[in-house]
């Protein structure tokens, strides 16, 4: 990444004409040409040129036609909006004339600025219709469907998100080894298929016709070979290769996915099968074999690579961010989240954490509100899970400002708050009876019964007390019914509104008094419990359940415990820290050297984040989980502190955290386009922050003050008004536009 470049207002004021909206979406798919949509009133967006600074859009005009001809010639047979006075830029619901199933679309729009200057029509883009009245398993199922791309040429897409496509990977190295067979090194695993070119010349000693060549793969390396004992779950695996004399191409059939869990997926009969493999053997066996070229093709989900970016003064977290960001994407070979070479199942802990990197790696929507409807109908067993549904939820409106995820399945959500488990002081257990067949029909769990989970695995839960009634499940509990509240003031339901606000309050002082002990001023495990882990602190922190007169000692009884814990609470406690203004030692946290961190990942050779810190620490764990790559979205939200004010980011906050990073700079996208911010500090003296805001965005910048409230502070070189809230600057409503803050004297380096 490069600095961001620097213009003054005045240069700015002399904006040339509008430039064309890009960034098109319906139904949140970039790229709706490649998939069917279900919905026949769909909604619009894009990204609203930019001309000035503080630029917002005025107007907007949409055509909708039958024909890319039509759409050319400024014809809208199936909807002219005319020019609509409105700044709305997303989430633009269809208003034309009925649309038909199965057919094809084409739609652009043009936009009006602050100034009243009409931009140029976007770019045209294509969408496809699908079955508007289909009957389905579950509300929200998507089937894979047989579609024509412009040509007529047949291809398979999903209906309502982009479909998984198998990408050429070239070989980082191949090595010939003293035996003719080759070592072939892919750089990074993927879950993949092999495709090999292989020119067999046989002597008159080998058998005529074909042969049968051995091909070892595997994710970690021992040498120059596949290591075959790579321990846990990590992948070693032998395939027979039938081959032919000649020269040939040939794509290795692995043995189908055998599914073993209750909602595992296997892929369809269409596809080759994938494993995650990064390493390659091709033993000939002694036979006149030359390897022509080799292939991974590894299938995920569309992924916009130069869509999000981080680099800073440690190298180390550039690598930590890099791993991350990559599993994010690889992770996704099934069309949703769900990941891991075992079970290939949706689980919802793991969908929020991998939804939430996605979103802070690419412009992507759709297959998070995919997995969160598959959640939301197919729920797993751990308690806390459950609440995780309503995250999701709740994570979806907050980046789309859509609300059509919340508004559909509102009935459904509220049961996943499990309210039915509560006593009458409002705490909740799994374990006092309650568990009644239409309490799991309504969360939608098919088999068994709700456990309390904690962390995964087990012993990794800091030797928590496992009691009756549990902190940590009533610490969701209560964070579930606060976003409850807040989903049924969006939807306009204010009794119910203030219904789970009633309960949330109920439910907090119900915690705190039962099971806070004053004497230690930390939380304990649960009720009757005289045990406290690190768990039973972290999450009534993070969901903002402690007082503020108890805070600093939880904070610190939290820093205390270091990494206790798990890959999946490590996304809470990082995100607790940060949010308590412990962002030294969060940072400390992320680049922890020991066995419990993310530079433990890499040093033992994984490409993707893990199932668990280690196999030492999960006997079975595989190398392919993204519910460990927190990170991903840590970094832009918390340590560059870019995060909504609003839902859909109209409105947004930049507080940056960097802790003793002297620099730092990021990319991430938004739905109203890419938000940048590079920072550098000279601890004590002063704070540069640089960032580039959409237009129809505005941003409040709350920054460090070196000095005090004394601070002078400068946006595009002039003096600006300011106020001090605690140990933060806080300059409100910035514009769109390039901008340059500075805090303190002098100017800080790079």
């Amino acid at each position: 990444m490069h600095p961001l470049p620097l213009m003054c207002l005045t240069l700015l004021a002399l904006a040339a004409p509008p430039e064309a909206p890009s960034g098109l979406l319906v139904n949140l798919l970039s790229r709706p040409e490649k998939s069917v949509i279900t919905d026949p009133q769909p909604d619009f967006g894009w990204i609203v040129p930019a001309t000035a600074p503080g630029d917002i859009q005025t107007a907007c005009q949409i055509l909708v036609a039958t024909s890319a001809e039509l759409l050319a010639a400024g014809t809208g047979d199936m909807w002219d909006s005319g020019r609509l006075q409105s700044a709305q830029s997303v989430n633009v619901a269809y208003a034309g004339r009925p649309l038909e199933p199965g057919t094809s679309y084409w739609w652009a729009v043009r936009t009006w600025n602050r100034a009243g200057e009409a931009s140029p029509y976007s770019a045209p883009q294509r969408f496809l219709t699908g079955e508007f009245a289909r009957e389905r398993g579950w509300p929200g199922e998507s089937l894979w469907t047989q579609l024509e791309d412009e040509a007529g040429r047949p291809f398979w897409g999903f209906e309502d998100r982009h479909p998984i496509e198998y990408h050429e990977v070239a070989p980082a190295a191949i090595k010939r080894r003293e035996d003719g067979s080759h070592f072939i090194d892919f750089g990074r695993a993927s879950f993949s298929t092999l495709r090999l070119t292989l020119d067999w010349r046989p002597r008159a000693a080998d058998a005529a016709g074909s042969a049968t060549i051995e091909l070892v793969l595997g994710e970690k390396r021992k040498g120059d070979a596949v290591d075959p004992e790579p321990g846990g779950g990590i992948i070693h695996r032998i395939v027979p290769l039938a081959i032919e004399p000649g020269l040939h191409t040939y794509t290795v059939q692995f043995p189908r996915f055998k599914p073993r869990y209750p909602h595992s997926q296997p892929l369809p009969a269409h596809m080759p099968e994938v494993i995650p493999f990064r390493y390659c053997e091709v033993n000939g066996g002694g036979l006149d074999l030359s390897l022509e070229d080799a292939r991974q093709l590894a299938l995920y989900y569309q992924f916009d690579d130069d869509a999000a970016d981080f680099d800073c003064s440690s190298a180390e977290l550039k690598q930590i961010y890099d791993l991350c960001r990559y599993s994010i994407k690889v992770n996704t070979f099934n069309g949703d989240y769900a990941a891991s070479e075992r079970e290939r199942m949706l689980y919802e802990a793991d969908s929020f954490i991998h939804q939430m990197g996605h979103y802070a790696v690419d412009r992507e929507y759709a297959i998070a509100r995919y997995s969160t409807r598959n959640m939301i109908y197919h729920a797993t067993w751990p308690a806390e899970w459950i609440s995780h549904a309503i995250l999701m939820a709740w994570a979806d409106y907050l980046h789309t400002g859509n609300r059509k995820l919340i508004a559909g399945h509102y009935e459904d959500l509220r049961a996943k708050t499990m309210l039915a488990l509560a006593n009458d002081d409002g705490l909740i257990s799994t374990r006092t009876g309650l568990q009644t067949p239409e309490f799991l029909h309504s969360i939608h769990l098919a088999k068994g019964q709700l456990k309390d989970i904690v962390d995964w695995p087990t012993t990794e839960a800091d030797e928590y007390e496992f009691s009756d009634f549990n902190t940590v499940v009533n610490a969701f509990h209560y964070h579930s019914l606060v976003l409850m509240s807040r989903i049924a003031a969006k939807l306009g339901k204010r009794e119910d509104a203030a219904f789970y606000r009633e309960r949330a309050e109920r439910s907090g002082r119900a915690i705190h008094a039962s099971m806070f002990d004053p004497e230690r001023g930390i939380y304990v495990d649960g009720v009757g419990s005289r045990h406290a882990s690190l768990h039973a602190n972290l999450f009534p922190l993070v969901f903002g359940l402690v007082p503020e007169d108890c805070r600093a000692g939880v904070v610190e009884y939290v820093k205390s415990r270091g990494m206790a814990c798990g890959v999946y609470p490590a996304h809470y406690l990082l995100e607790a820290l940060y949010d308590a203004g412990e962002e030294q030692a969060a940072l400390d946290l992320m680049l922890a050297e020991g066995d419990r961190g993310w530079l433990n990942m890499l040093r033992v050779g994984s490409t993707i984040t893990t199932e668990a810190w280690d196999v030492k620490y999960k006997k079975n764990q595989g190398w392919t989980h993204a519910w460990s790559s927190s990170p991903a979205h840590i970094i832009p939200r918390k340590l560059m502190g870019i995060e909504p004010l609003e839902p859909g980011f109209g409105r947004i906050r930049i507080k940056p955290r960097p802790g003793n990073l002297t620099w730092a700079e990021t990319r991430l996208p938004t739905i109203r386009g890419t938000v940048r911010a590079r920072l550098e500090q000279q601890p004590g003296r002063s704070f540069t922050l640089e960032v580039e805001i959409p237009a129809n965005m505005s941003a409040r910048i709350e920054l460090p003050a070196p000095g005090g409230a004394d601070a002078p502070v400068r946006l595009n070189g002039e003096t600006v008004k300011s106020i001090l809230e605690g140990d933060r600057i806080v300059i409100e409503r910035v514009g769109s536009g390039t901008h340059r803050l500075t805090v303190g004297e002098g100017e800080a380096r790079h």
